[in-house]
């Protein structure tokens, strides 16, 4: 049980949201869009929309339940527990794997900050670091919400400013041709879909930690549609004002477009030492904000018999120990296997399933949205439209997933299946 005195309250929630959004991919997303064209614009219009629409929709959702858990609550309420493990398991299991991943992204900047290091030293890095917000994360929730926040500020600062300062500086001729590629232009905004929606995926992550949070009904709301849109203004933002003040082609080809933009915008030879430092600086927030989140979907399905008991130990601050010892513990292989360059494209591979299981788990959840509230007396035309609305969306960016990849996401579902008849052969002996 979490104390009262370790809830957390609006902003540190927001921050929590907005920080697992805006994650390390942010930085290098205007030149991956570069390369289809002035069509990546059109993409982030219908993926705004559809994000706010799936925010509406866990707003709803954390007004039905209260309990901690996010998705596996909402779907465990709504189709029993059983179906809530396959969602327990699968969540669980991207969140870790998202801490791989930012792992790995921070130690590539802190590599080009020290002008390269040895693999040796990269792996301790990435251990040192992961050891640090796990260690960190054993503080409770409110130390880490505090500390979210920090980070949250001064990630978001720099890049609120350069696009906005950027505006001035934007010449209508660079931006490139609607679509570059040489697919149909339904085709081309799918494949672009593809990269939009993923920035995304995380803007659930405020209804996981729900008993942690003063007067969740409200705030919980509050946070997952406050944090959605502050992730939407930067990415939206950052993409318009890099395609205007960046010709395509260089922009297409950049490793750096948001110093490439700053260094037009405030003069300077190179700004790769302080882009470098603000990615780590983000890297590190997100993995703070996906630990938090880990921990806490574990322990939620611990409390209900699905996870081994071990999982829902607390210790004073009310922080979910083993959850996050044993989540940080899986990390560490992928971490390693991630320094391989022989292996980078499995792990990227296994990182773009469990991202694609995401978007089945955002189904589940709409179908548990309608089962709990098609009762409900009050906004009844509100909520059928929002849940059409948001059905339609993750249905379409199902579409613009590689099939092998939404195939090959339903393996995590079934690689949980031992744990699963583990649990219930010893809650029957």
């Amino acid at each position: 049980m979490s104390h009262d005195n370790q809830k957390i309250g609006f902003w540190p929630l927001t921050s929590l949201v907005t920080g697992n959004l805006v994650g390390s991919g942010v930085l290098l997303l205007p030149a991956t869009l570069a390369k289809f064209g002035s069509i990546g614009i059109l993409a982030w219009g219908i993926t705004v929309l559809g994000a706010m629409i799936l925010a509406l929709i866990f707003a709803e959702l954390s007004h039905k339940i209260t309990k901690g858990g996010g998705p596996y609550a909402f779907v465990s309420s709504a189709f029993g527990k059983n179906f809530g493990y396959i969602i327990a398991w699968g969540y669980w299991t991207f969140s870790w794997l998202s801490n791989a991943a930012l792992i790995a992204t921070a130690a590539s900047y802190f590599s080009i900050l020290f002008g390269g290091l040895d693999k040796a030293a990269i792996l301790a890095l990435e251990i040192g670091m992961l050891a640090m917000i796990t260690a960190f994360n054993m503080f409770g929730i409110k130390t880490t919400g505090r500390a979210e926040l920090l980070i949250t500020v001064i990630k978001v600062i720099p890049l609120i400013i350069i696009p906005i300062v950027g505006m001035f500086i934007i010449d209508m001729s660079n931006f490139p041709a609607l679509n570059l590629t040489d697919q149909p232009l339904h085709l081309a905004l799918n494949s672009v879909a593809f990269i939009t929606i993923w920035a995304f995926v995380g803007l659930e992550s405020g209804t996981v930690p729900s008993g942690e949070v003063e007067h969740p009904r409200k705030t919980i709301a509050l946070a997952t549609i406050t944090g959605t849109l502050i992730a939407a203004l930067i990415y939206v933002l950052g993409t318009i004002v890099a395609f205007g003040a960046i010709p395509n082609e260089q922009l297409a080809s950049s490793n750096a477009p948001y110093a490439e933009a700053a260094s037009m915008i405030f003069g300077g030879e190179s700004w790769a030492i302080a882009i470098s430092i603000a990615a780590i600086i983000i890297c590190i927030g997100s993995l703070n904000g996906w630990t938090i989140v880990v921990g806490r979907i574990a322990q939620s399905a611990a409390n209900d018999g699905l996870f081994p008991k071990f999982f829902a130990r607390t210790n004073k601050a009310g922080t979910p120990v083993w959850a996050i010892l044993v989540s940080s513990a899986l990390t560490i292989p992928f971490v390693v296997i991630s320094l391989d360059n022989k292996l980078i494209d499995q792990f990227n591979l296994v990182v773009d399933i469990s991202v694609t299981f995401i978007l089945l788990v955002y189904l589940s959840c709409i179908f548990a949205f309608f089962k709990l509230t098609h009762n409900d007396e009050e906004m009844v035309l509100y909520k059928k439209v929002i849940g059409i609305l948001g059905l339609a969306f993750v249905s379409w960016a199902l579409l613009a997933t590689n099939h092998m990849l939404l195939a090959s996401s339903l393996a995590i579902a079934v690689s949980g299946i031992p744990m699963w008849l583990y649990q219930k052969y010893t809650t029957k002996h």
